[in-house]
């Protein structure tokens, strides 16, 4: 299964939009590319190189499980993105403690699992590339969008801390704001936009490979992605 000269990839949260654009994007630019989501059914015809497993991300186990195949059958992973969220909308009177709680820790736990686990590796081979999806959330809460945003602006502050702590030793953590929606049968069936209107997860996912190719003299600790039409 180990291919020698290419580099491995994680994406933690494969979905039918940005998640899979970030595969194929990584997949086209040579990398072995290894999707983790909750159902193994997404999107296991991308090619040879590409390795879905079934992962719980607000599960430490499962995250450790999970990794530790990628390490030993596939090799060392050179590149983590954290993609895992879900949407709670609704008053803050009626959201529960458990939306509240699942959202974080799918949203922020779970990027506490998967990059805990990667770090080590990163920094024996002192290099490595982490980047984490923000949203328009992480920085501007709106209204009846309280659990959402505090899970996101938790998400940010942790990309943060991690970019000052281990920039100095050669990984490279980046923040990505995704101010807007991001087309794909979500943004389609549930919220009934046109497509022109959304972001493109194709062009998104080409401005995260130019993070993973940065030099470390010129790295991006924030990137702040939106489409013309938004207001900001």
């Amino acid at each position: 299964m180990t291919i020698e000269h290419k580099k491995t990839a994680v994406v933690a949260g494969v979905g039918a939009g940005l998640g899979s654009a970030l595969c194929r994007k990584l997949l086209t630019e040579g990398y072995q590319v290894v999707g983790l989501s909750r159902s193994n059914n997404i999107d296991q015809n991308l090619g040879e190189n590409y390795f879905p497993i079934t992962c719980d991300l607000t599960d430490s186990t499962s995250v450790d499980h999970a990794i530790s195949i990628v390490e030993k059958q596939i090799g060392d992973i050179s590149v983590y993105i954290h993609n895992a969220a879900y949407l709670v909308h609704k008053p803050f009177l009626e959201t529960t403690e458990e939306e509240f709680t699942d959202i974080w820790k799918l949203t922020c736990l779970g990027a506490v699992h998967g990059i805990k686990r990667v770090i080590p590796n990163m920094l024996s081979n002192k290099s490595g590339t982490i980047l984490v999806s923000g949203a328009t959330a992480s920085i501007r809460a709106g209204s009846e969008f309280a659990a959402f945003s505090s899970a996101k602006f938790a998400l940010r502050g942790l990309a943060q801390s991690l970019a000052r702590e281990y920039g100095p030793h050669g990984i490279h953590v980046a923040h990505i704001i995704l101010d807007g929606l991001i087309w794909g049968p979500q943004a389609e069936h549930k919220f009934g936009k046109e497509k022109n209107i959304c972001m493109n997860p194709d062009a998104i996912a080409d401005s995260y490979f130019h993070l993973i190719q940065q030099h470390h003299s010129s790295w991006t600790q924030e990137l702040d992605l939106r489409p013309n039409i938004e207001r900001f």
